[in-house]
């Protein structure tokens, strides 16, 4: 496990993460949305360990994703807000050990849903942050780490806004992408179940967003080349999602080509790829009834968004959407 951990750290950090903050807080900036969903934003602290794996000092953070965007929209002059950041799977109570240029290092790694909301929309009225939830999925992957059984925890997070006298509720959630083979999905499905009777509940109209992890249904048959994947039919989640009265956006305003590669998110194989290898959409935005969908598109897939040094912002890119709550559905 060692040296797995080692693997996994040195990945991460060829992963470039404060440069690669920047590019995205430029994608950010250049659209200014009032609201933002983040999904897998990290902490990676460590701590020097002696041989026997006993700390010898005290943990510090070394990369802090949320931190690092943050500081870069500050510095672009587009600040944000964290609304709420909830945290899923954390290894905070059993780090792990790693060999790293600094020597021998207990490693704790801690992954989160955030909801930022655009600094100017607050501070100018526009709009105004009400009650904010973080909750966790009961439905969790079992894995073993280091001899250690656990089980991986995601969520969801939501923050109820009122934009001109109307509240909506604007939802945030990364569902499990692992499970069982063929589909690997066993997980997935019942966390999809308990996000869509919760948002059924919520006494304001919704927005959800976040990587589902589940082709949207009318792409179940769609991918170039082949063989054709058992993951490319997983549909389950997305159908479950709109069976509940969810509607994603992008079918919405791309009825002609829903499936085709304007709207790819995922698929994104290597940070460094020379091309982009993005091959179908998993990254969602979702609304109730009531909004009218204005424009979307994806961003993060150019050769234009790209860091200095290469690397894509991120593995996935990202949907964007504009969109208008219609009068006579009022908070």
């Amino acid at each position: 496990m060692a040296e797995s951990t080692v693997a996994v750290w040195a990945q991460m950090q060829a992963s470039r993460i404060p440069e690669r903050a920047m590019a995205l807080a430029r994608r950010i900036a250049a659209e200014q949305p009032d609201l933002v969903g983040l999904q897998e934003v990290s902490i990676w602290r460590s701590a020097p360990a002696a041989p026997n794996g006993a700390p010898t000092g005290p943990f510090v953070t070394d990369y802090d994703q949320l931190t690092s965007l943050l500081d870069s929209l500050a510095a672009l002059g587009t600040a944000y807000h964290v609304a709420i950041a909830n945290q899923n799977f954390s290894n905070e109570t059993f780090p792990l050990p790693a060999m790293t240029a600094g020597g021998l290092r207990l490693v704790a790694f801690t992954d989160r849903d955030v909801i930022l909301v655009r600094s100017a929309s607050l501070s100018r009225g526009r709009i105004t942050l009400g009650a904010v939830a973080g909750h966790t999925y009961s439905v969790q992957l079992p894995v073993s780490v280091a001899g250690i059984p656990i089980a991986v925890q995601r969520g969801w997070a939501t923050a109820d806004v009122t934009v001109r006298g109307r509240t909506i509720r604007f939802a945030d959630t990364h569902l499990e992408a692992y499970g069982y083979p063929p589909y690997k999905d066993q997980i997935r499905n019942p966390q999809a179940e308990e996000l869509a009777a919760a948002l059924e509940d919520s006494p304001y109209p919704v927005v959800a967003v976040g990587d589902v992890n589940a082709r949207p249904t009318m792409c179940a048959e769609y991918r170039p080349g082949t063989p054709q994947y058992f993951e490319d039919h997983n549909v389950v989640a997305y159908t479950t999602l709109t069976e509940a009265g969810l509607r994603e956006v992008w079918p919405l305003l791309h009825p002609t080509d829903p499936c085709g590669s304007a709207g790819w998110t995922s698929g994104q194989s290597a940070l460094d790829n020379a091309a982009s290898t993005l091959t179908h959409r998993i990254d969602d935005v979702f609304v109730s009834t009531g909004f009218t969908a204005l424009d979307a598109y994806v961003v993060g897939d150019l050769e234009s968004d790209r860091t200095p040094s290469g690397l894509w912002p991120s593995d996935h890119a990202s949907t964007w959407a504009q969109i208008r709550l219609d009068h006579s559905h009022s908070g």
